[in-house]
C-alpha cells in the first residue's frame, strides 16, 4: 500500500500569501504541518538548503532543515518526519548524527534520514569555498549513513538516499533503506533507474525488494475539469518567474498526480503497481504551496481522510 508525504512548505513566500516571510514563514511550515497531520498524511519531508533561486527577485531562505523537523517533532504526534535530502557533504558526519538523534529523542521511531550528494553550487562556495568532486561528495553519503548508524545503534531511523545519477544509486544499493527519485520521473526513466539501483544492490550483496522506493511527484487538484481549469489559473500567476507563463494546459496536467480525483486515483494505482511504496506530493511547487484547499482536497477525495 502507497503512502504519501507533503513536501512541506518553508521558503520565503511559497505560500499562498507572498508576505509570509522570515519568522512567520517558520511558524506557518509548523502550521501546515499539524494540518497535514489531521487531514491523514503519513509523511512530512523538509528540504535542506540555505535558499533557493527560482526567479531573478530575491533568495528564498528558509530555517535550517534539523532544527526545523526538532521543531516540528514537538508540532506533531503521529505524522513521520524526513530529510528530503540531507547535503552530507555539508555537515559533518558526527555532527549530523547529534542532531539526528536530538529529533529522535523527541519524535522517536518517526524520523526517516534522507541523504544526498549535494549540487547546489552557490551553497556549497558559502560553507566549503568549493564544491568538492564527486567522489568526495559521495563518499561523504557513505559516511554519514555509516557514523549515524553506528551512534544511534538501534534508535538509528531508516535512512533513504536521493537522487538519479549512476554515482548516488550505486550508493543506494549500499547504504539504504529507501530511495527517493524526484521531481516528476515518467515510468520509463523510473525503471530504468531502479534497475540500475537493483543491480548496485546486488552486487553489495543484499536483496534489492528490501529497498523501498519513493517518487516526488507535482500534485494539484480540481473537484471537477471546469475547477482544475480554474485553479490551473491561478496557478500559472503564482509560479516564480513566469515558468508556467508558455506551458500547455493538456501538456503540463500529463506529469506527475494532476488532474481530477478520478484521475490522481488512477495515477497513483499505476504506480503503485510500478513498485513505488511512497509518494511525496508538493502541491505546486517542491516545498512550496500555492493553494491551501489542495490539501484538503487531496485528503478528501483521494485519501479518503477527513479531519475530526
Amino acid at each position: 500500500m502507497i503512502t504519501f508525504g507533503l513536501a512541506l512548505p518553508h521558503y520565503d513566500a511559497l505560500f499562498p500569501d507572498r508576505t509570509v516571510t522570515g519568522a512567520r514563514r517558520t511558524q506557518a511550515a509548523l502550521d501546515y504541518a499539524r494540518h497535514a497531520e489531521e487531514r491523514g498524511f503519513d509523511q512530512i519531508w523538509v528540504s535542506d538548503h540555505l535558499g533557493l533561486e527560482l526567479d531573478t527577485g530575491q533568495r528564498r531562505l528558509s530555517p535550517d532543515c534539523w532544527s526545523l523537523l526538532a521543531a516540528l517533532a514537538t508540532a506533531t504526534d503521529r505524522v513521520r518526519l524526513g530529510s528530503l535530502v540531507t547535503n552530507a557533504p555539508l555537515r559533518a558526519s558526527a555532527l549530523l548524527a547529534r542532531q539526528v538523534a536530538t529529533v529522535t529523542d523527541i519524535a522517536g521511531a518517526r524520523v526517516d534520514l534522507g541523504l544526498g550528494a549535494g549540487w547546489n553550487t552557490r551553497e556549497f562556495a558559502e560553507v566549503l569555498g568549493s564544491m568538492p568532486p564527486t567522489n568526495e561528495r559521495l563518499q561523504a553519503v557513505e559516511d554519514s549513513a555509516d557514523t549515524v548508524r553506528r551512534h544511534l545503534g538501534a534508535n538509528a531511523p531508516p535512512i533513504w538516499v536521493g537522487g538519479k545519477r549512476r554515482g548516488i544509486l550505486t550508493v543506494a544499493g549500499r547504504k539504504a533503506d529507501g530511495w527517493n527519485l524526484a521531481w516528476d520521473p515518467t515510468p520509463e526513466t523510473y525503471h530504468q533507474r531502479s534497475r540500475m539501483l537493483a543491480n548496485t544492490a546486488r552486487e553489495a550483496g543484499r536483496v534489492p525488494s528490501g529497498i523501498q522506493h519513493a517518487i516526488g511527484l507535482t500534485t494539484f487538484l480540481g473537484a471537477d475539469e471546469g475547477e482544475l481549469r480554474r485553479r490551473w489559473k491561478h496557478l500559472r500567476r503564482w509560479v516564480l518567474g513566469g515558468h508556467l507563463d508558455d506551458a500547455d494546459f493538456d501538456a503540463w496536467r500529463q506529469r506527475g498526480l494532476i488532474g481530477t480525483p478520478e484521475e490522481v486515483r488512477n495515477r497513483i494505482s499505476r504506480w503503485e503497481e510500478h513498485g513505488v511504496s511512497h509518494i511525496v506530493c508538493a502541491f505546486g511547487i517542491p516545498f512550496g504551496i500555492c493553494d491551501d484547499q489542495q490539501l484538503s482536497l487531496f485528503s478528501e477525495t483521494v485519501l479518503g481522510r477527513v479531519s475530526a
